[in-house]
């Protein structure tokens, strides 16, 4: 049984009282993703996911975000993941990021690559303008019902 051991940022946003999520667009697959990444060996989940938000939004850790010390779901399972037909053996923890300051919020917001997108659009897989999220967080996000589609 292969392994999927996955760490999820949650970045989040308010505007009005309403709550976004900042997703990262996938080129190569014209889709949208949350920034996750795969835990490497002797690696924490919180570790591997500090990597990928510095790496993939180009920031500075201690300087431009800071990564939740606990997950806020860590979760456990065997199961087949969407776009799969084995069985995966999958850990998967999701932890809240936090931007500071200006430079590192105007410099996720200037990117042509990142997106805020609502609770609604996540647990339907697809934005209002028809970009496609990926399945699997989305599958995680729906099954374990880790945000509410507020209409």
């Amino acid at each position: 049984m292969e392994k999927v051991f996955r760490s999820v940022a949650l970045i989040q946003k308010f505007d009005d009282e309403k709550s976004q999520f900042l997703l990262k667009l996938n080129a190569g697959r014209n889709q949208l993703n949350f920034v996750t990444g795969e835990r490497l060996e002797k690696e924490s989940f919180r570790e591997a996911i500090s990597r990928e938000v510095s790496w993939q939004l180009e920031l500075e850790r201690s300087k431009d975000f800071v990564v939740s010390n606990m997950s806020q779901l860590s979760m456990e399972y065997a199961g087949v993941l969407p776009g799969m037909t084995a069985k995966n053996k999958i850990a998967v923890a999701f932890y809240l990021v936090h931007l500071y300051g200006n430079s590192a919020r105007s410099q996720v917001n200037e990117s042509t690559d990142c997106q805020w997108v609502n609770a609604a659009e996540i647990c339907r897989g697809r934005t209002n303008l028809g970009t496609a999220i990926d399945p699997i967080p989305v599958h995680w996000i729906n099954r374990w019902e880790i945000l509410q589609a507020w209409h």
